[in-house]
C-alpha cells in the first residue's frame, strides 16, 4: 500500500505546524503537501524534510491549489482569518479537492460543537456552519467526505485575556453564572495529534469529538493557586441571563469590532452547555495521551500561560 499523502492548506500557521510535527514524529510513512501563500515562511527544518513538499498557492488560485492537491488522500484546512477566507476560501479549496478527486476534507473547525447554534448566535462560528452545509451537499453528490474535529476550546485560548475567563496579569478570574459551570477544553498540541491520526485514518469522516479536560472557573482558579502558589480573586459578573444581555449590547454597539464582543459570545455558548460535545472519540487514537488543565499549567510559567496561544 502506498503511503498516504496529506495536503495541509495554510501551512505557515500554528495549527498546521503542530499537525505537521505530529505527522512527522508519529506517522513517518506519511507524505505532506504543504500549501502556503508564502512558502518561504515555512521553517527550514520542515521545508527540507524528505517527507514534505511545499507549494505556493493563495486561497483564490484554483489552478495552484489543484497542483498542490494532486495525489492527496486527504486535505486538512488550517486557514485562520476573516469570514471571506473561512467561508469562500474553504469553498474554493473544497472545489479544488473535488476536481483532484481528494476523497476527504478536514474543515478548519477545532471548535466547540457549533451545530446547535443558530446563525448569528455566535458570528465566529457561522462560516463553520456554512462550510458544513456545503460539504454535506457535496457528500450527497458523492464527491467528497467532510471531516470535522471538535475539541471544545483550546486551553491556550481559555487562558488568554481576550476570552474573558481570566486575566493572569491581575491574578483575577471572572465568573458568569454560578462559577460551577464546566468549560470543555483541550491543548492545541493534543488536538493536532488527534487531527494527524484522523488524517491517516481513511475511515474517519463526519464529526469526531476529543477533549482533554472539563473544568469550571472556580476549578481553574484553584488549579492556578495550586500550581503557581498565588491566590487569585474570583469576580462574579452576573447571571447567564445578564451575560446574554451584555453580549447583545456589546455586539450592537460595535459589530465590526470583533475584539470587543467575541469573548462574551464564547463564554455564553460554553457556560450554557449548549455547545458541549457528545460521546468522545479519544479512545479511537490511544497513542494520544491528552494533558489535563493541571498538566498544561505546569508546562507554562505564570508569566507565559496567558500568552501561550502565541507560542509554538
Amino acid at each position: 500500500m502506498s503511503p498516504p499523502t496529506i495536503a495541509i492548506a495554510g501551512f505557515t500557521g500554528k495549527m498546521a505546524r503542530l499537525i505537521t510535527a505530529s505527522l512527522l514524529s508519529t506517522h513517518p510513512h506519511a507524505l505532506i503537501h504543504g500549501i502556503a501563500r508564502s512558502p518561504e515562511k515555512v521553517p527550514a527544518a520542515i521545508k527540507t524534510h524528505k517527507n514534505v513538499t511545499t507549494f505556493a498557492a493563495s486561497a483564490t488560485d484554483p489552478a495552484a491549489l489543484r497542483t498542490a492537491l494532486r495525489g492527496a488522500s486527504v486535505c486538512i484546512c488550517c486557514y485562520l482569518g476573516d469570514a471571506a477566507l473561512m467561508l469562500d476560501g474553504q469553498k474554493q479549496l473544497i472545489d479544488a479537492c473535488i476536481a483532484e478527486r481528494v476523497p476527504r476534507y478536514i474543515a478548519s473547525d477545532w471548535s466547540l460543537d457549533f451545530r446547535p447554534l443558530a446563525l448569528g448566535e455566535h458570528p465566529a462560528k457561522d462560516p463553520m456552519k456554512h462550510v458544513q452545509a456545503y460539504l454535506e451537499e457535496k457528500e450527497r453528490e458523492g464527491k467528497i467526505k467532510g471531516v470535522h474535529v471538535l475539541n471544545g476550546a483550546f486551553m491556550e485560548v481559555v487562558w488568554a485575556r481576550f476570552t474573558g475567563f481570566v486575566d493572569v496579569e491581575r491574578d483575577a478570574f471572572f465568573a458568569w453564572g454560578t462559577g460551577d459551570e464546566k468549560i470543555e477544553v483541550a491543548a492545541m498540541g493534543d488536538v493536532a495529534a488527534w487531527t494527524a491520526g484522523v488524517a491517516v485514518d481513511g475511515g474517519a469522516s463526519g464529526f469526531l469529538n476529543f477533549l482533554g479536560d472539563r473544568k469550571s472557573v472556580k476549578e481553574l482558579a484553584k488549579l492556578y493557586e495550586d500550581v503557581y502558589g498565588v491566590t487569585p480573586t474570583i469576580e462574579n459578573k452576573g447571571t447567564l441571563e445578564e451575560l446574554e444581555v451584555a453580549k447583545k449590547a456589546a455586539f450592537e454597539a460595535d459589530p465590526g469590532n470583533y475584539n470587543v464582543w467575541r469573548g462574551l459570545f464564547y463564554q455564553l455558548v460554553m457556560l450554557s452547555g449548549k455547545t458541549n460535545l457528545g460521546p468522545l472519540d479519544n479512545k479511537r487514537y490511544p497513542m494520544v495521551e491528552p494533558k489535563n488543565v493541571e498538566a498544561f499549567l505546569k508546562e507554562h510559567t505564570k508569566e507565559s500561560v496567558g500568552k501561550s496561544i502565541f507560542f509554538f
